[in-house]
């Protein structure tokens, strides 16, 4: 399977960005967005694409992540995943 650079590992997406579109960010993971911990641990620490891949789906920081629709979080952990 293969994820377009602008997916975040939150849910995001970077290509609806306003910081994005207006240039003043150049994605999740770039030395734009040193500090966030939901890119950290996913990517690096659990080496996973998404969260919604991960077994602590949703987690406490991603539930006090920004840009986040409440219900979009539960609706998500519904889905089984394939493995």
């Amino acid at each position: 399977m293969v994820f377009n650079e602008l997916a975040t590992p939150c849910g995001l997406y970077c290509g609806s960005c306003r910081y994005y579109m207006v240039e003043e960010c150049r994605g999740c993971g770039s030395e734009d967005r040193p500090d966030c911990r939901l890119f950290k641990c996913c990517r690096e620490e659990k080496e996973l694409w998404f969260c919604t891949q991960c077994d602590d789906f949703p987690c406490e920081n991603l539930k006090k992540s920004k840009g986040l629709h409440p219900g979009w979080l539960e609706d998500q952990a519904k889905f089984p995943l394939k493995k």
